[in-house]
């Protein structure tokens, strides 16, 4: 079976349990804190995928992962779930399911990811604006979450990535469109 598969059936299951429960939010929260423990730390995925370590100890360092920086606990549902992770021996893609579960909340919730990639830093009315055109446009989402990059290789333009979709209107991107043009009409010539 394919991981992506697994990591979706885990996830759901998180989901499901976590709505029943009513604390789905308070879970969204320490799976992204889980996901950036993996983004900082190197040695996390390196534990996980350590066959000597034991199971106590896979266990403290999922659950200490999650909790916020005050040293908070985590919900009972996080703990059980961890449980059932590891009694099925599937730490090892634990970051797939943490992935997977941040997609299917965010679909349940509604919540739209608008990424904003520009040559430098846009004005506050020019992210406001764009939120409240995408809420505005959007059929499903009743919130949008605004993340804006900035590149100053793009020269100019900017790069608007909504979900799935993707639009690149930058400086660069124009350039690279005009030199493979080139070069594939001097390719027929030659």
């Amino acid at each position: 079976m394919y991981i992506g598969t697994i990591a979706k059936r885990y996830a759901t299951a998180l989901l499901s349990f976590s709505l029943e429960q009513g604390v789905e939010d308070q879970v969204y929260e320490e799976v992204l804190r889980l996901i950036a423990v993996y983004r900082t730390t190197d040695e996390m995925r390196t534990v996980m995928a350590d066959p000597l370590l034991g199971r106590d100890r896979k266990e403290s360092v999922l659950i200490s992962a999650a909790q916020t920086e005050t040293g908070g606990d985590v919900s009972d549902v996080w703990r059980k779930f961890v449980t059932l992770v590891l009694s099925h021996r599937r730490e090892s893609i634990m970051l797939f399911i943490a992935h997977s579960f941040i997609t299917l909340y965010r679909s349940h919730k509604h919540i739209s990811i608008v990424r904003l990639t520009t040559a430098r830093r846009t004005s506050e009315a020019v992210r406001l604006r764009l939120k409240e055109m995408v809420e505005e446009h959007s059929r499903e989402s009743s919130e949008v979450i605004l993340s804006e990059d900035v590149n100053p290789e793009l020269i100019g333009g900017f790069i608007f990535q909504l979900d799935d979709y993707r639009l690149d209107v930058s400086v660069r991107h124009e350039f690279e469109t005009i030199k493979k043009h080139f070069i594939d009409k001097n390719k027929r010539i030659v």
